[in-house]
């Protein structure tokens, strides 16, 4: 059993708990956990405190190991706190790197759900997590990935712009790329030519306009852009040389 202790431990690396059981089954693993921790923050002051008020029972999920599920059974604390200013009377322990506020997973857990999320989206996501044996949906996989903060912008001298279906026949907005990280920096609530020049005149570092051959994306670097040389994408590059050999080989000689 202690061989069996030592493994369980390696599963939770550098984390405040100690490993108590270890309850094997065909698809899943319990770990009986207890905190080793010697005090806790309050969350509403600060005050560090360890006089326990009471322990009560918190379940876990944890990443699979070997095709099973992982199942954290932890004896958690609640603690008094001990600032007489504090409106807090009493809180819950949380583990550093383990485990947040009403959470019923690991911080590890989540961000591997959030890696998968960002990869494959909700759908595609929700199924390969089913072959990993890590239970969720797609919902859970989309909060994640909304939960997420919105980096802040930086410097966008090439910029890439492509409008995209919001509603197809109806709504379009617009998507705006930094063509140096391939990554979308901004989307519009449209695609009109002065929702584009706006945008541009709030970032005079442009100097490259990556687009397609809507003439509203035209106008609208060259009125909110003007010191920008405009260029076709690769995409459509290629597009054009295609057409235009399908139209060399189809014509009669």
């Amino acid at each position: 059993m202690g061989d069996v202790v030592r493994l369980a431990d390696l599963l939770l690396p550098g984390v405040g708990v100690a490993v108590e059981g270890v309850g094997l089954g065909d698809a899943e693993v319990r770990l009986a956990v207890r905190s080793t921790m010697d005090s806790a923050a309050c969350p509403g002051c600060g005050w560090r405190s360890s006089r326990v008020h009471c322990y009560y029972q918190r379940c876990l999920t944890d990443r699979p190991v070997a095709g099973r599920q992982v199942r954290l059974e932890m004896r958690a604390r609640r603690l008094v706190c001990s600032n007489g200013n504090c409106g807090r009377r009493t809180f819950a322990e949380q583990i550093p790197d383990l485990t947040r506020r009403h959470a019923r997973r690991t911080n590890a857990l989540t961000t591997q759900l959030t890696d998968i999320a960002l990869f494959l989206g909700g759908r595609a996501g929700a199924n390969l997590c089913g072959r990993l044996a890590v239970t969720t949906g797609k919902d859970t996989l989309l909060r994640l990935l909304r939960a997420l903060p919105v980096p802040v912008p930086e410097s966008v001298p090439h910029l890439g712009v492509d409008e995209f279906a919001v509603r197809r026949g109806r709504t379009y907005a617009t998507i705006l790329v930094d063509m140096n990280t391939r990554r979308p920096v901004d989307v519009l609530a449209d695609r009109t030519a002065q929702s584009f020049a706006a945008w541009l005149r709030e970032h005079p570092e442009v100097r490259v306009v990556c687009r397609d051959r809507a003439g509203s994306f035209r106008d609208g670097a060259q009125v909110g852009a003007p010191q920008a040389r405009q260029v076709a994408d690769a995409w459509h590059l290629l597009h054009n040389l295609a057409e235009a050999v399908e139209r060399r080989r189809t014509t009669p000689r």
